[in-house]
């Protein structure tokens, strides 16, 4: 086995409160159908899963409208709302730690490549990645479980570990069950963080093997072990 040291994270929710963005542009492809939702807390759930998902299990919306609510969300989220994002507390300081450490960095988000390249890039967080990995534009490769087997491949190839990387030393951080189901399918560990969009029930429930309040107790859960 290998002794490489790997560290996935989502995007919204666990490097980001990307919320005001998100929603702002959200409910434009909602109104563009005429629903209305002006409760921020039943919003608050469409971020995590894909927009794909999240407009046609949430709203019900048809695959034709689901496609036009997509358009109109991006056509907002690139103009103005991808810069309506706050860094948490202390992750640029988590980020840099896990490097002086020789740990691989990934990023492993259901929002598009392209815009999270572009939110790291901005916030001056690229910098810290080895991996980058988003969901593509027509909404596939958008599922936790997807992003993290892509990641794992890309590690392997780029720093030629062929198949033998040690699940034991790779771990997925994130937010929300989605985050843990992937971690729990993939079999590697899994830290749900309680800052972000999702509560310590959905992630305990969701299998979290560890919970984490603060950018600092990811620190000492992933050097720890």
């Amino acid at each position: 086995m290998s002794n490489i040291k790997c560290v996935m994270f989502d995007l919204d929710g666990t490097l980001f409160d990307s919320s005001e963005g998100i929603m702002e542009c959200y409910r434009k492809g909602l109104e563009h159908f005429g629903i209305c939702v002006k409760d921020d807390d039943q919003l608050r759930r469409v971020i995590g899963p894909s927009l794909y998902t999240s407009y046609r299990d949430f709203f019900g919306l048809k695959d034709e409208q689901v496609t036009e609510a997509v358009k109109i969300y991006r056509r907002h989220y690139n103009s103005d709302g991808i810069y309506k994002v706050r860094m948490y507390d202390g992750v640029k300081e988590l980020l840099g730690l896990l490097k002086r450490n020789n740990f691989i960095l990934c990023l492993a988000t259901s929002k598009p490549q392209k815009m999270a390249e572009k939110i790291l890039n901005f916030s001056d967080l690229l910098q810290y990645f080895d991996v980058v990995c988003g969901a593509n534009l027509d909404g596939s490769r958008s599922e936790k479980i997807e992003l993290i087997n892509e990641v794992l491949n890309r590690v392997q190839v780029t720093y030629n570990y062929g198949n033998c990387i040690d699940k034991n030393n790779v771990f997925m951080v994130g937010d929300r069950f989605y985050d843990i189901k992937g971690a729990v399918l993939a079999r590697i560990h899994s830290i749900g963080v309680t800052y972000g969009f999702g509560s310590r029930e959905e992630l305990l429930d969701a299998g979290a093997e560890f919970i984490a309040d603060s950018a600092d107790d990811i620190v000492k859960i992933v050097l720890r072990l």
